[in-house]
């Protein structure tokens, strides 16, 4: 028996963290601080100390979670939010209370504090009276930080020089965020598994659960959701992050699509276009805790903490799960000590890629492309690249040459089939694009673990978004064709 398996159970039933992989290593280095800080014999006195004291627990649970997030991450939805659907819920409720917004799982609060400066942006003085911003966060330590609202380095990788010259003030090597923004937003400690709000909390119309529900399985997603149910209002909006959202369509809310755009709401709407959704499951777990399994034998040996210098797989796990700033950080170390290794190289392109250092990602990728001219995870990375760069005839050369590599690879279908219908390159870019979608749909029907061709950086989006658009835009495009055609 694994030894960590009951302490993953007990942090999945109190909490709903689903820790595997990377997140497991975390776990035994965090039992194995526990045990010398303490003083504890073995694997079971630790145990029945996390069980018995929950300010233990709950230090732990800070030492497990990876609080990853940035200022105005998914710009466009918290567009959406500030420009279409608050407004929408501002006429409903005739400014006769303030609307309520909930950031779950808000980690050290960029989220929340991006959500306040867009909307004091387009209502000024007004916001404080128009709007009440909630943030909820399981790690009390990393809610502590969110109320110091210091930040520094990546906090602000997509935040724009005026925002960062208006709202922040230099505080030694860090940036304090102004109290006008400060103030707007309130945390409060949130178990998502809890089946009652705590008190300060209460019924919202907006809930963003946004780039949280990768920790928990589908099993979790559900019972989640079941509560952010109960918490939201009846006409009210519950955000995930764009590539959760299909994963997370479990058939609790109504899926609604509005200018390319998802999110749930409790209601049917006519318009904008609600989605059929899928069949509602009752398969939702118990909340009740089962008896902890008795520890005892030689199982009870404290594994050893991960080795401290990582392997180009266990970066590639950072990115996967979108831990840039650990990822980058070991990324560091191994190039230190691998300065050649071309998966390294590559990985660190993506890297600057998602930082939109996209002239340093190009001279990283070109270098590469010269020594290994067919490698599909180059090829695609250097499209991507290109893409952003409003470089289409380039991003389609590579993006073709990635598919006579690996013809399996879903990803260089969608992103050519896409470039032929937004930037109609060549003859007959509708067809090519219907032909780049139809074959997007083909390899991804169906098939639970799709291959990609690729091997070092992940697919740029997840198979059931892509299958979703490729049948979405092949509908639009086949329509257009037979408009077309019936008007001639």
């Amino acid at each position: 028996m694994n030894p960590l398996a009951p302490f993953k159970t007990l942090v999945k039933e109190r909490c709903g963290l689903h820790l595997e992989g990377l997140a497991e290593d975390r776990l035994a280095k965090a039992l194995t601080q526990l045990r010398t800080a303490h003083a504890l014999p073995d694997l079971q006195a630790t145990y029945h100390l996390l069980e018995s004291r929950e300010s233990v627990f709950a230090a732990l649970i800070s030492q497990l979670t990876v609080n990853e997030t940035y200022f105005f991450r998914e710009p466009e939805q918290l567009d959406l939010v500030a420009d279409t659907l608050v407004p929408r819920l501002l006429e409903q409720c005739t400014g006769t209370r303030p609307l309520r917004l909930l950031s779950a799982g808000c980690s050290s609060g960029e989220e929340p504090y991006s959500l306040a400066m867009a909307l004091h942006e387009r209502y000024g003085e007004r916001t404080r009276a128009l709007f009440h911003i909630d943030g909820g966060d399981l790690d009390s330590q990393i809610l502590a930080k969110a109320r110091r609202a210091e930040y520094s380095g990546l906090a602000f990788r997509t935040l724009s020089a005026p925002r960062r010259q208006r709202y922040f003030t230099p505080l030694g090597s860090r940036y304090q965020l102004i109290p006008t923004i400060r103030d707007l937003v309130h945390f409060q400690e949130l178990n998502l598994l809890s089946a009652t709000l705590p008190e300060a909390l209460g019924q919202y119309d907006v809930i963003l659960f946004r780039n949280v529900s990768i920790y928990f399985s589908p099993e979790t997603r559900r019972c989640i959701q079941a509560r952010l149910k109960q918490w939201l209002k009846p006409e009210g909006i519950l955000l995930c992050g764009t590539a959760e959202t299909l994963g997370n369509d479990l058939g609790l809310f109504q899926l609604v699509e509005e200018n390319g755009l998802f999110y749930f709401t409790q209601m049917p709407t006519g318009s904008p276009t609600a989605l059929e959704p899928r069949p509602a499951s009752t398969d939702v777990p118990a909340t009740s805790f089962p008896e902890p399994p008795e520890l005892k034998g030689p199982a009870l040996e404290t594994p050893a903490p991960p080795n401290p210098v990582q392997t180009c797989e266990e970066i590639r796990e950072h990115l996967q799960a979108e831990h840039w700033e650990h990822a980058e950080q070991a990324l560091e170390t191994r190039l230190a000590q691998h300065p050649d290794c071309r998966e390294s190289r590559l990985i660190k392109a993506y890297l600057l890629f998602n930082r939109k250092a996209f002239e340093a990602a190009n001279a990283l990728l070109a270098s590469l492309l010269e020594e290994t001219p067919w490698s599909v995870d180059t090829l695609m990375l250097a499209g991507l690249v290109a893409r952003w760069q409003q470089a289409p005839e380039t991003a389609a050369r590579h993006f073709r040459h990635a598919i006579y590599v690996a013809p399996e690879c879903w990803p260089a279908h969608f992103y050519l089939a896409d470039i032929y219908r937004m930037d109609a390159i060549g003859k007959d870019a509708a067809v090519r694009a219907q032909r780049g979608y139809s074959a997007v749909q083909r390899l991804l029907a169906g098939n639970r673990q799709p291959a990609t061709g690729l091997v070092t950086i992940p697919p740029p989006l997840p198979p059931g978004d892509a299958c979703f658009l490729a049948q979405r835009h092949l509908a639009t495009l086949v329509l257009d064709r037979h408009a077309t055609t019936g008007a001639s």
